[in-house]
């Protein structure tokens, strides 16, 4: 073949578009992305989460990529700080000697879950993914658990202290006996994980199950040149206005802070916020 003819078969539209995707899959725009994305494996053709996590946390638990997972103590205690100094006012106004609830959705095993537990918090979480929950029960060192087998599916365990409940079943599935039972949420990039069809029945949830004056403590990841990757996750990169918006937090709760980098996290070219809101 001479070097015409090659020319000629290298301008043919799909040898052009095979080496126009090569670019693009080598590019760092595409190797940052997919990095994100194998942390952070929500897909959906539907408003129902789906099981691809499973095969996720079976990699995590065989000692794999740990993903979004934060280990670091020192973090974990900067969030319970903030969380603490955010339901202050709460705990020192309240007429009920019941503990504060927290409300912990797409919770994985995050340790923070039984933190806030052993700082006398009544903590409820759900997830998806039976190998996680486990994982979170195994946090929980002291007492036992009894399960429920529940029509839908779920699987509701309960901790013998009372104050701790950990579901394993589908977030987005309206629940009534959780309806206007918390007065706090925790989401650690739970919002920030799901594709945009999916936030508004989230955040129904979350409006239906807390009660008035309610606080939100959200973390999302802030990417670097965010307008241009906004749309690409997940994880989403995420600032206050989308979270914002009308049919996700906007129509029943108020932005009360922004908080900035809350700490360093091991993934380039993003930093990991936080927001706090307040239910109307």
């Amino acid at each position: 073949m001479n070097s015409l003819q090659t020319r000629e078969i290298m301008q043919t539209a799909p040898v052009r578009s095979y080496f126009k995707n090569l670019f693009f899959l080598t590019s760092p725009l595409f190797l940052r992305t997919a990095a994100f994305s194998t942390r952070f494996p929500y897909h959906s053709s539907s408003s129902r989460l789906k099981m691809g996590w499973a095969d996720t946390w079976n990699d995590i638990l065989e000692g794999g990529s740990q993903r979004w997972k934060i280990t670091c103590n020192e973090s974990h205690q900067k969030v319970i700080s903030r969380l603490d100094s955010f339901l202050e006012d709460k705990k020192n106004n309240s007429n009920d000697a019941s503990p504060l609830s927290v409300f912990c959705p797409l919770a994985g095993d995050d340790p923070i879950v039984h933190l806030l537990w052993k700082r006398g918090y009544s903590v409820t979480s759900i997830d998806l993914v039976p190998q996680a929950v486990a994982q979170m029960r195994n946090h929980f060192k002291e007492g036992s658990w009894m399960s429920d087998e529940q029509e839908d599916g779920t699987t509701v365990w309960k901790h013998d202290s009372g104050r701790a409940t950990l579901y394993v079943g589908d977030a987005l599935v309206s629940r009534p006996e959780l309806m206007n039972k918390f007065d706090a949420v925790y989401d650690k990039d739970s919002f920030g994980a799901l594709q945009k069809d999916m936030r508004a029945g989230f955040c129904k949830r979350i409006s239906e199950y807390t009660k008035k004056g309610a606080t939100i403590y959200i973390e999302v990841k802030l990417k670097d040149n965010h307008n241009d990757v906004k749309h690409i996750g997940p994880p989403f990169s995420l600032k206050k206005e989308d979270l914002m918006e009308k049919e996700n937090f906007g129509s029943a709760f108020e932005h009360v802070e922004e908080l900035g980098s809350v700490y360093d996290i091991p993934i380039p070219s993003a930093m990991q916020t936080g927001h706090v809101l307040r239910k109307k």
